[in-house]
């Protein structure tokens, strides 16, 4: 797994490349979202729209920066597209903690004037 992180706005956009399952990345990935936290940082959106493979412990890393950002009035996005990962997302409920857009444009357009 890779990732890259991007200021859209407010937000920290994290594009996640490849397979989201238990490994070193997820750990990097989880001290970087720290970081940001640490820098001021509390609203993230997941683009998921090159990843490949999701299991666990990449629900694991939504649920654990939701909780944090919570305490600071922040907020979390997804950005999936129609495919095997977001059936992952809605079979384990996230869509009924985190709000699920189907294209970076769609969030843009919702969000983008959200600075």
């Amino acid at each position: 797994m890779q990732y890259e992180i991007e200021t859209v706005g407010r937000y920290k956009m994290i594009h996640i490349i490849g397979n989201m399952t238990p490994d070193v990345g997820t750990k990097i990935l989880d001290e970087a979202i720290s970081e940001c936290m640490e820098e001021g940082f509390h609203h993230f959106v997941f683009n998921l729209e090159r990843t490949t493979y999701l299991d666990s412990s990449g629900i694991g890393i939504f649920i654990h920066c939701l909780c944090d950002v919570q305490q600071n009035k922040g907020s979390v996005f997804i950005i999936a597209e129609d495919n095997q990962v977001y059936e992952v997302l809605v079979m384990v409920g996230i869509d009924r903690l985190i709000k699920i857009y189907g294209s970076t444009a769609e969030f843009k357009s919702e969000h983008l004037h959200d600075k």
